[in-house]
């Protein structure tokens, strides 16, 4: 099986980053972080908006800064065809799944799974903002992540348990869950 290639995000990018990570290990070009964000309706602060030369700016959204993908005209599968990718994604919130584990034993490997949940929930530092990481494998109870942050370590260790309470506390209405590539 193919293996990802950790990226780093550019600031407000880990939605993109993640899916260059999917993209690549599936043997696709590379699409720009700034061009993927754009798609996804990357919208910023103001006052970052001189850190790219194509986004949005405006209110916070309710999920916060970065992308929209929770909007339909901004999904992830909307990018996808526009693109003329031929992967889908489906979103899948914790309530929707019977057994946690199993869910992800037979979805791992087969699929890739973007994970979206609260930072300082998870971690303990940081903000309270939603963020996302690709899930590389499970071992008993422990998750490895591979986070696109440019201020962490590319391969971070989780426990399921910590992982599904920071799933809650980003929320459904957010989009906190698991995000299935196929």
């Amino acid at each position: 099986m193919k293996k990802y290639i950790p990226l780093v995000q550019q600031p407000y990018c880990c939605v993109p980053t993640c899916l260059q990570m999917i993209l690549l290990k599936r043997g696709f070009p590379l699409i720009s972080q700034e061009d993927i964000g754009y798609d996804l309706g990357l919208t910023v602060p103001k006052e970052d908006k001189k850190l790219f030369r194509r986004v949005r700016i405006g209110n916070k959204p309710n999920a916060g800064w970065g992308t929209q993908v929770g909007k339909e005209i901004y999904s992830i599968n909307h990018f996808f065809n526009k693109n003329r990718i031929n992967l889908k994604e489906e979103y899948v919130f914790l309530t929707g799944i019977k057994e946690i584990t199993e869910f992800l034993e037979e979805n791992l490997g087969v699929k890739d799974i973007i994970v979206c949940f609260n930072y300082k929930t998870l971690y303990g530092t940081g903000e309270s903002t939603g963020h996302v990481s690709i899930i590389e494998s499970l071992k008993g109870n422990d998750l490895i992540l591979i986070d696109p942050s440019f201020r962490a370590p590319k391969y971070r260790k989780v426990s399921l348990q910590k992982l599904s309470k920071a799933i809650e506390k980003h929320g459904k209405d957010k989009r906190g869950g698991f995000w299935i590539v196929s």
